[in-house]
C-alpha cells in the first residue's frame, strides 16, 4: 500500500502536536481539547522509531509527523464524548524527529518528574533551578533541550553551550549522555578536564566547538592561555551547582561568570539545593523559576539503610565483618570478568581492531560496592587491605592520574572488580548501573554529602543497600542527618518492626564475628609493613581530618550524650533478627556478670587453709574487716538518717538530692528552649503585620488586598524545617560561613583602626605570619586568597589565579603547528583546523592515528649562528630522554648487556675493514 504524502497544512481532522497538549504538572497527564471536547492522545514509540528509521531528510520529517498526527486522530475519534488521561511523552514537548529518535534508543520511553517539568521552562529560554534526587534523569533534563535549541554544527566560531561539572567522572559521564542524545546531529562536543594533554585541548578548542563541557580549573586555564573569547555563549549549566559554588571554585567561577555574556540563559542542577537563591546570587541568574522535586524524599524509596556503631579501633573488622556476613562478598576476580583470548593472563582485556575486537560485559556484578572514605591516604590503606584479604578492588581519588583514575572506574564498571574505593570525588552524579551496596568507612560531615553517597545506588527503579559505621563521635552528625532526613530513629530492639528504606536503625555488629576479623586485622599489620605504614599515614590524615570537618549541631551534641550512655547503642542491629539479638544479650549478660563478679574473700581466707586458725594471715584479715565497717550505705539507712537529723548538713544533703532529682527536667527544658532558639537563629525571616488585619483573620472577615503591583516583592512563607534549610545551605556549617545570620552574629567593628586598613573598621591584623616549615615570615594575603606563596596574577574580574595559567604553551603550540591566527568569534572557521582535533570530544570521521615518533635533535655546531639555540634544544632532549636520550645523560649507558657488546664489536670490526689501517700496537 503506497503512503499518502503529507499535506503541508493539516486537515481539520488533524491536531498540531506543538500547540494543541497542555500537560498536567502535577500528574504528568496529558490531554488534547479540540473544539470544546476533551479526546485522548497517545503515541506508540515503537511506531515513531519504525516510521522515522533511516537518514531522514524534510520530506520524511513530514511523514514522520503526518504520521503520528493521523494516529493520534484515529484514538481520539474512538473516545469521544471521553476524558481518559493518559500519561505523555517527549513527543508532546515540541522536540524534533531526530532528537525524538535518539531518546527513544537511549531508553527513555517517559519523562521523568524533574524532565517533564524543567524542559518546556529551558525551551521558553528561562533560567531555571532544578532540584530532584539522585537518579531522576537531570542530566536529560538540561542536554535534551539544549540539543533542540543548538540544533546543528554553525559555521560561524565561538562556542555557544558550556557545561560545568565539579569532577572528572561527571564531566565524562555528562559527554556520553551528550553524544547519545546528539546522534543524527552534526554538533560538535568536546571534553577540557584536568590531567588530559594541554596540547591536545588546544587542538580541540580550534576545531570550533559547539558544546563544551569542562571543570572549571582547567576551562579557566585554557580561557587565559588561549586569551578565549565567552561572548558567544549563550547556555551555561551548573551541574551539581551547590558543589560548584562551594569556597573551593570561589575564585575560578567568578573569572569565567564575569566573562560570560549577561545575556545568556542559566541553569543549577543538583539533588541538594535550599530553597533560597541568595547563595547562587554570582550566577547572573535572570527571574529563575525555582522547581524542587523529592523535597521530602530526598533518597530513593528502593534504598534500604543499616547504621552500625562501632569503636575507633574497630572500623577496619567491622568493614570485613559487613563484606563477608552482611554482603557476602565473593573472593578473588568475579566470575565471567572479560579476558583476552591470545594472552590468558591478561584480565584488562584491551581492545583490539577488526574481527578480534572483544565483546565487554557493560554492567557492574551483582555484589558491586563502593566505600567512601575521608581521604585519599584512607583510600590507599583500605585498597591495600581489601585486596591482601583477597577482595578485587578498584580505587580513585582527587590526586590520583587521570589515565589511572579511567582504568579503576573502568574496571569496575565492567565487572573485572567487585569493589571500588573512593572518596567524595565519586559522591556526585556518577551513574554506575547496577550498583548493590554502598558503604560509609567514614560517617560524612554533612547530610547532604551522605545523600550523594547514598544515590549512588538504588537507581532507575532498582533496589539497593547503604551501610554507614558510626563511631560515638560521629554520632551527632547522625542526628543530624535523622533530622534532616525527617524519619524516625530505631535503636536495638527498642523499635517494633522497624523499617529500613523509612527509619534510621541503629545497632551493633555481631561481637564474635567482630572480634576475629579485627583480630585478623592486628595480625596483618604486625607481618605486613607496608600496610603498617600506611595505616600509620592514615591516622595522620585522620586527626587533620577530623580538626577540619563541619562541627555538629549542639542539640545534637546532647542528644548523642544521652544515646551512648542508653543500651540500644551496645544492643545487636536488627537487621540480625530477633532470635541473634536475644542471643548476643545473654552473652553480653553472662559476660558482664563474670567482670563484675567480686569475692567476699580475699586470697588469704580462700581454702582450708584459710579456715584454720593457725593461719594468720587469715586471723588479720577477719579482724581488719570486723574493724572497718564498709562505705556503702543503703537507701534507707540514708533516708533514716536524713529523717533523725535537724542539723544543717544532712539538711542541705537532702535539699541537695530533692535539687538533683529536679534537676534533669529541667535540663530537658533548657535543651529545648535552646534548640527552638537554634531553629528561629538558623534563618531569618520577615513579616509584615498589624494588630488590626490579624484580628481580622481570626474573625474571617475579607480583607482588602495592600499589595501594589508595582513596588510589591512577593514572599514565600518557608515550607521546610530549619534543619533541612541549614543543611542544603552551600556554606553553612563550615569553618568560613557565610550565612547572614551567623556573619550578623559574629560581626565586629574596631573604630580605632581607620588608617592603614583596606576598609574602615577592619580589625587590626598582623600582615605577616611566621611560617614553621620555612623559618620565615611570609605574608597573610596569601592564605586569605589559597595562593600560600605560589606566584599569583589579577584576572580580568580582578580575582587572584595562578601565573600558571599563562605559561606561553599555547603560543608554542602555534608555532610547532604552523598555525597564525586562528579565526575570531562570529567569522566563519577554518576547515583545515579540523585535522588537528584528536581527542576524545572529537565526533567526526574514523578513528585517527597520530604519529608520536620523538627524535632528538643533531648535536650542535659551534661553528654555526644558531649555535646556542641548537644547543638548548639537546639540553631539553636530554632532560626528557627523548630519542637517544632516552637512557639518561647522553646517548651512551652507563652499563651494557652482553648484546650491546657485541653490536658494539662488530661495528668496530667493520670499520677497521673499511679503513684498511692495521690496529694501533703499543710500543715496546
Amino acid at each position: 500500500m503506497k503512503r499518502r504524502a503529507a499535506s503541508p497544512t493539516p486537515s481539520e481532522h488533524e491536531v498540531d502536536i506543538a500547540g494543541s497538549l497542555f500537560a498536567d504538572e502535577s500528574d504528568g497527564d496529558f490531554e488534547v481539547v479540540k473544539n470544546g471536547a476533551e479526546a485522548d492522545f497517545d503515541l506508540d514509540f515503537g511506531d515513531l522509531l519504525t516510521a522515522g528509521d533511516g537518514d531522514s531528510n524534510a520530506e520524511d520529517d513530514e511523514d514522520f509527523i503526518a504520521t503520528a498526527q493521523r494516529k493520534s486522530n484515529r484514538k481520539s475519534s474512538n473516545v469521544q464524548g471521553k476524558s481518559v488521561k493518559k500519561g505523555g511523552g517527549f513527543q508532546a514537548m515540541g522536540l524534533n524527529a531526530n532528537l525524538l529518535r535518539a531518546i527513544t534508543k537511549k531508553g527513555f520511553s517517559v519523562p521523568t518528574p524533574i524532565q517533564r517539568k524543567t524542559i518546556p521552562l529551558v525551551l521558553e529560554r528561562r533560567d531555571v533551578v532544578g532540584m530532584a534526587r539522585t537518579g531522576s534523569g537531570k542530566t536529560a533534563a538540561f542536554v535534551i533541550p539544549m540539543i533542540e535549541r543548538l540544533k546543528g554544527h554553525s559555521p560561524k566560531v565561538g562556542a555557544r553551550a558550556l557545561i560545568l561539572s565539579p569532577s572528572r567522572e561527571l564531566a565524562l559521564q555528562t559527554l556520553k549522555v551528550v553524544k547519545e542524545l546528539g546522534r543524527g546531529t552534526d554538533l560538535k562536543t568536546i571534553l577540557l578536564v584536568g590531567g588530559d594533554s594541554l596540547e591536545e585541548q588546544f587542538a580541540q578548542m580550534a576545531t570550533n566547538p559547539d558544546i563544551v563541557i569542562a571543570t572549571p580549573g582547567r576551562f579557566l586555564h585554557l580561557k587565559v592561555e588561549m586569551n578565549l573569547n565567552l561572548s558567544s555563549i549563550k547556555y551555561v549549566v551548573f551541574d551539581e551547582a551547590d558543589r560548584l559554588f562551594e569556597m573551593g571554585f570561589a575564585e575560578q567561577l567568578t573569572e569565567i561568570l564575569h566573562a560570560l555574556p549577561s545575556s545568556r540563559q542559566t541553569l543549577l542542577f543538583s539533588a541538594t539545593l535550599p530553597s533560597s537563591l541568595v547563595e547562587f546570587a554570582r550566577a547572573g541568574l535572570q527571574e529563575p523559576s525555582l522547581v524542587r522535586l523529592d523535597a521530602e524524599t530526598k533518597v530513593s524509596p528502593d534504598m534500604e539503610s543499616a547504621f552500625f556503631s562501632v569503636k575507633g579501633g574497630e572500623k577496619e573488622g567491622a568493614l570485613l565483618h559487613i563484606l563477608h556476613d552482611i554482603i557476602k562478598m565473593p573472593m578473588g576476580t568475579p566470575e565471567g570478568a572479560p579476558k583476552d583470548e591470545a594472552d590468558p593472563n591478561n584480565s584488562r582485556g584491551k581492545r583490539k581492531r577488526g574481527s578480534d575486537r572483544l565483546s565487554f560485559k557493560e554492567k557492574p556484578t551483582a555484589h558491586s560496592t563502593i566505600i567512601f572514605t575521608a581521604t585519599k591516604h584512607h583510600v590507599e590503606y583500605i585498597a591495600h587491605l581489601l585486596r591482601h584479604a583477597g577482595f578485587a578492588v578498584s580505587y580513585i581519588y582527587g590526586s590520583l592520574d587521570q589515565t589511572a583514575r579511567k582504568i579503576q572506574v573502568d574496571d569496575f564498571r565492567r565487572g573485572r572488580t567487585n569493589i571500588l574505593v573512593v572518596t567524595d570525588v565519586a559522591a556526585r552524579g556518577i551513574d554506575i548501573p547496577v550498583l548493590a551496596n554502598v558503604i560509609n568507612y567514614d560517617f560524612p560531615p554533612q547530610p547532604k554529602v551522605f545523600v550523594h553517597r547514598v544515590g549512588r545506588t538504588a537507581r532507575a527503579g532498582q533496589r539497593g543497600w547503604a551501610y554507614a559505621l558510626v563511631r560515638e563521635s560521629d554520632l551527632p552528625y547522625l542526628i543530624d542527618l535523622q533530622l534532616f532526613l525527617g524519619r524516625r530513629l530505631v535503636m536495638g530492639k527498642d523499635g517494633q518492626d522497624p523499617s529500613f528504606a523509612q527509619d534510621v536503625v541503629l545497632g551493633a555488629l555481631k561481637r564474635l564475628e567482630l572480634e576475629n576479623q579485627t583480630e585478623w586485622v592486628n595480625k596483618v599489620l604486625n607481618e605486613e609493613g607496608d600496610i603498617s605504614a600506611l595505616r600509620g599515614v592514615t591516622l595522620k590524615a585522620e586527626k587533620l581530618y577530623m580538626r577540619t570537618r563541619n562541627s555538629a549541631s549542639s542539640s545534637s551534641a546532647k542528644r548523642a550524650r544521652e544515646i551512648i550512655n542508653s543500651k540500644g547503642w551496645t544492643q545487636l542491629h536488627p537487621l540480625f533478627g530477633v532470635e541473634a539479638i536475644n542471643a548476643e544479650e545473654a552473652r553480653d549478660n553472662l559476660l558482664s556478670k563474670i567482670s563484675l563478679f567480686k569475692p567476699q574473700e580475699t586470697v588469704f581466707e580462700i581454702g582450708p587453709q584459710g579456715k584454720s586458725h593457725r593461719n594468720k594471715a587469715a586471723e588479720v584479715m577477719r579482724s581488719f574487716r570486723t574493724k572497718v565497717a564498709p562505705r556503702r550505705i543503703t537507701k534507707g539507712e540514708n533516708d533514716s538518717d536524713v529523717d533523725m537529723s535537724d542539723g544543717e548538713g544532712p539538711k542541705a544533703d537532702s535539699e541537695f538530692d530533692s535539687d538533683s532529682d529536679d534537676e534533669p527536667p529541667k535540663q530537658e527544658d533548657v535543651s529545648e528552649s535552646e534548640q527552638e532558639e537554634d531553629d528561629s537563629d538558623s534563618e531569618m525571616e520577615v513579616t509584615v503585620t498589624s494588630s488590626k488585619s490579624s484580628k481580622k483573620q481570626k474573625g474571617g472577615d475579607p480583607i482588602a488586598s495592600f499589595q501594589d503591583p508595582e513596588i510589591f516583592m512577593s514572599y514565600t512563607p518557608r515550607t521546610t524545617s530549619a534543619a533541612e534549610e541549614k543543611a542544603y545551605g552551600v556554606h553553612s556549617g563550615g569553618v568560613n560561613s557565610s550565612h547572614f545570620v551567623t556573619a550578623a552574629r559574629d560581626a565586629a567593628m574596631d573604630l580605632t583602626n581607620d588608617d592603614g586598613a583596606k576598609a574602615f573598621g577592619l580589625p587590626t591584623r598582623s600582615k605577616l605570619r611566621w611560617d614553621k616549615r620555612h623559618s620565615k615570615y611570609v605574608a597573610r594575603a596569601n592564605d586569605d586568597d589559597g595562593s600560600k606563596g605560589v606566584k599569583m596574577i589579577r584576572g580580568e574580574s580582578g580575582v587572584k589565579i595562578a601565573a600558571s595559567f599563562q605559561s606561553g604553551r599555547f603560543d608554542k603550540w602555534k608555532k610547532s603547528n604552523r598555525i597564525g591566527r586562528l579565526p575570531g568569534v562570529g567569522e566563519l572557521e577554518k576547515p583545515g583546523l579540523a585535522r588537528l582535533a584528536n581527542g576524545p570530544g572529537h565526533q567526526e570521521g574514523g578513528t585517527r592515528y597520530k604519529h608520536r615518533q620523538e627524535k632528538a635533535p643533531k648535536e650542535a655546531d659551534k661553528f654555526r649562528d644558531d649555535y646556542h639555540v641548537r644547543k638548548k634544544r639537546v639540553a631539553e632532549a636530554k632532560e626528557k630522554r627523548i630519542g637517544k636520550f632516552k637512557d639518561g645523560e647522553g646517548s651512551k649507558r652507563e652499563l651494557k648487556n652482553a648484546t650491546d657488546i657485541r653490536k658494539a664489536r662488530v661495528i668496530a670490526e667493520k670499520k677497521r675493514e673499511k679503513n684498511a689501517r692495521p690496529s694501533k700496537r703499543p710500543r715496546r
